[in-house]
């Protein structure tokens, strides 16, 4: 038997590969004298066959991991191909890539592997797929996580599986000992990059020229913490955002999933930013930026008082909205 566990979302491949190895460990080798891993890296072919054809010690089946083969020579992989179809039944395989289909192109094992019954590939998740992961994770820990938390926590981390993890994990355990629910507050509290879910809100309100609560968010940034500087730099950011995919809404191209795509941004705050786009004009939005790299010279080059000037720009923003 033999298994291929390939695809770019190499936390979620990880995981399956780690748990077939604790599986084989708890039910065939409680000893560990009959799991072998290989590295294509480090190993020779000679190396594979003898692990492959040993018999296993005092068990009856034995577990060989190889990883990175399929990117080997050519000859190599012949000899591998050779040697599965002489593998012994006491042995199983498990081919690990770290890598999508896309790259086998030219593979000379893939296609054999591929065609097995135990064959993952491990694609990378996005949008509510991504969201539900993050939800079930936490409540396999014994937690609750929102779905407006959720999204707010893809905003700050992207599509990255393996720091998503990690935020998760913290989330959860403060989360267990407080007694807190994880919601968007928890979030922007605890995750590095969520404050940016705060000023999409933030930015929102401005647009709209809904100065009041554009003011109460702004105090609510500085409360958590926020340099005036460093609001104005993210401001800066997202109006640089805003310019582009308002560029690219002109184009023709009103997908968020492409936009994000293009822009290398996740699809939530694509699909935000393409709804605002859609109130101004390119050359609108770049008179703002203007105004906020205005802002910036003033606050680096007189004693002008940040928040009153970040106060202005809101108040314009509302009285710009309100003529058009």
């Amino acid at each position: 038997m033999f298994f291929l566990l390939y695809g770019e979302d190499t936390f979620r491949s990880r995981r399956k590969l780690s748990a077939m190895r604790e599986r084989f460990s708890a039910t065939r080798d409680a000893a560990g004298l009959n799991a072998a891993a290989l590295r294509a890296k480090d190993a020779t072919v000679d190396q594979v066959a003898e692990a492959i054809y040993a018999s296993p010690f005092l068990a009856e089946k034995k577990l060989v991991v190889l990883d990175g083969f399929l990117g080997s020579p050519a000859a190599d992989q012949e000899r591998i191909k050779a040697l599965l179809e002489k593998k012994p039944e006491s042995t199983h395989v498990i081919f690990y890539e770290e890598a999508g289909a896309g790259e086998f192109a030219k593979s000379l094992l893939y296609p054999l592997l591929k065609a097995q019954k135990y064959s993952e590939e491990f694609a990378p998740l996005s949008g509510a797929q991504l969201e539900r992961a993050a939800i079930d994770e936490c409540a396999a820990a014994g937690a609750q996580l929102s779905p407006r938390a959720a999204r707010a926590l893809l905003v700050a981390v992207g599509t990255d599986a393996w720091r998503l993890h990690e935020e998760l994990a913290k989330l959860c355990a403060y989360a267990k000992a407080t007694g807190k629910a994880i919601d968007e507050a928890l979030v922007a509290e605890l995750v590095a990059g969520a404050q940016e879910e705060s000023l999409f809100a933030f930015i929102d309100a401005c647009a709209e020229g809904r100065c009041g609560e554009a003011g109460t968010m702004l105090e609510r940034l500085l409360e958590s913490g926020a340099a005036e500087l460093q609001i104005l730099n993210m401001l800066e950011k997202h109006y640089r955002t805003l310019i582009a995919v308002a560029d690219l809404a002109e184009r023709g191209e009103r997908d968020k999933n492409a936009v994000a795509k293009r822009l290398g941004i996740h699809p939530f705050p694509a699909g935000k930013a393409l709804a605002l786009a859609r109130r101004h004009s390119p050359a609108v939005l770049r008179a703002r930026y203007d105004d906020l790299l205005a802002i910036e010279r003033q606050i680096k080059t007189s004693a002008a008082r940040p928040n009153a000037l970040l106060g202005l720009f809101i108040a314009k923003l509302g009285a710009v909205t309100s003529t058009q």
